[in-house]
């Protein structure tokens, strides 16, 4: 049987823009499969039609979440998704010029019984926190992250990098990309949190752990994540799917 979830969603438009470029997809039952979907999308910054774009990719996973649940080979089934969604992104660009370059980010997961498989492309970031301890399930396409990888900067020194935001891969940006998946099993007790940018490039790790392992109502925990990176200065819409879960 699927664990027992609770879901907290939080979205607010970020100061400096006009309107919100994040978009999210909470689906508790895909029908009669045994599993959900969960999906936090952040339009690219800097080209016009972020929200376009996020609001585009959300539509394509509704309308196929059904084949999502049947799906036998589930990460080829969502990168094809992604790669049709990807062309239908560029093909809208071309259509209509002064959206050229409308691209959006993605981080998406699927929950069975047992298990998440977590899939992203962008920055924005997945987290489990367990009985076993908190980790990232994402990686980010950044310049950031690749001094992180390269072992030339630490993890809590990526949001001190002044080119933080420049992302080397998100849907509609160009016609190929590389979907980073990562399968794990999650305890009897857990945690997921799905995030736009507008939260951790303000908010490090040891910051949103600390938050989440409160004895504190689950949408409070998800207000606090809010307000810590208020606090802290961003400016960016900030979108935060947080789920407690049980397995039964």
């Amino acid at each position: 049987m699927l664990p027992v979830v609770n879901v907290s969603k939080k979205s607010i438009k970020g100061k400096n823009h006009s309107v919100i470029e994040d978009s999210y997809l909470v689906r508790c039952e895909i029908n009669s499969s045994n599993c959900r979907l969960f999906i936090v999308c952040d339009g690219v910054g800097g080209y016009p039609g972020g929200d376009i774009a996020s609001k585009m990719v959300i539509e394509t996973f509704k309308e196929s979440s059904l084949a999502i649940g049947k799906s036998y080979e589930l990460e080829t089934t969502i990168e094809s998704l992604l790669q049709q969604v990807n062309q239908d992104l560029i093909a809208y660009g071309k259509k209509n010029p002064e959206y050229r370059k409308l691209s959006t980010t993605i981080a998406g997961l699927v929950m069975d019984e047992k298990s998440i498989v977590a899939f992203n492309v962008g920055d924005s970031r997945i987290y489990l926190r367990d009985l076993n301890g908190f980790k990232q399930l994402t990686r980010d396409d950044s310049i950031a992250w690749e001094r992180y990888e390269e072992g030339i900067i630490h993890k809590n020194q990526i949001n001190k990098q002044k080119d933080k935001n420049i992302i080397t891969a998100a849907l509609g940006l160009k016609e190929s990309f590389e979907v980073h998946f990562r399968k794990v099993e999650f305890g009897k007790y857990f945690q997921i949190l799905l995030c736009s940018d507008g939260l951790t490039d303000f908010v490090d790790d040891c910051q949103i752990e600390k938050i989440l392992s409160d004895e504190k109502k689950l949408e409070i925990r998800a207000e606090e994540l809010v307000k810590e990176a208020l606090n802290s200065g961003s400016d960016d819409d900030i979108t935060i799917l947080l789920i407690e879960g049980r397995k039964q």
